[in-house]
């Protein structure tokens, strides 16, 4: 998605400690980054109403400061106020262009909300910044992007550049194996699946496109294997419903 040390001990101490109260001999740049770190700590914690005092402090000293802005955008978007979460990251931006965290969440959060081409932008522009020590982010989330719009070789391109940096992870690796499946490579996608297994436990969806997956590729065994340990480990989940109906329909989709 950091922390340093002092952040970290009065993290421990913040169910204690009141948020306005401003460390003595702190200058104003110290305690915007405080509370911006007690907001970002606040929020993975969903404790969302800290989360707010917190950065309208940071806010209150600094309502330009782009760590603060893209903290906040953060928290709006959360709150399900995405016109306040745009507001705030173009804020961050207009203030830090080189924020490439902040563009990397900015194009995620435009594609969640079906605005491929300005998510695509962002992402692009974060991979034009020569120091973007996160190319890994910007990659994989412009693979999502441009899964969004159907250009299924661009994603296909993006994922596999991401998996370069990142060759154990899950998200990219399930993402490898779903444009695969999509663009009728069963094999490639076969091969993303275990790999993405060996990661840790399988997730619902990963299980259901394993099904599908080796349904296209005729493996009677391996279908049957991830069908059951979808049904039980999912019971009460959609995919087990969806389960249902393409074992039902005998659909090779």
């Amino acid at each position: 998605m950091r922390l340093v040390a002092v952040f970290f001990g009065l993290m421990m101490l913040a169910g204690c400690a009141a948020v306005q109260d401003n460390p003595p001999g702190w200058d104003d740049s110290q305690r915007v980054e405080l509370y911006t770190r007690l907001g970002l700590g606040y929020l993975k914690q969903d404790r969302l109403s800290a989360s707010l005092e917190a950065l309208e402090e940071a806010l209150a000293i600094a309502p330009q400061n782009s760590a603060a802005n893209h903290a906040m955008a953060l928290l709006r978007f959360k709150l399900g106020d995405p016109a306040q979460a745009r507001r705030r990251f173009r804020i961050s931006l207009a203030s830090d262009p080189g924020n490439f965290g902040a563009r990397n969440d900015f194009g995620t959060v435009l594609c969640e909300l079906g605005a491929w081409a300005d998510g695509i932008q962002q992402f692009r522009a974060a991979l034009d910044d020569p120091f973007n020590t996160a190319v890994y982010r910007s990659q994989f989330g412009l693979g999502l992007c441009l899964m969004g719009v159907s250009d299924l070789i661009g994603a296909q391109d993006q994922f596999r550049a991401a998996l370069v940096s990142r060759p154990n992870s899950s998200a990219i690796l399930y993402q490898c194996a779903v444009v695969s499946f999509n663009l009728g490579e069963n094999l490639s996608a076969r091969a993303f699946l275990e790999r993405y297994f060996g990661t840790g436990p399988a997730s619902a969806d990963s299980l259901l496109l394993g099904v599908r997956n080796e349904q296209k590729l005729g493996a009677k065994d391996l279908v049957v294997q991830y069908a059951s340990k979808l049904r039980s480990d999912y019971p009460a989940s959609e995919q087990v419903e969806e389960l249902r109906a393409f074992m039902v329909g005998g659909s090779n989709d």
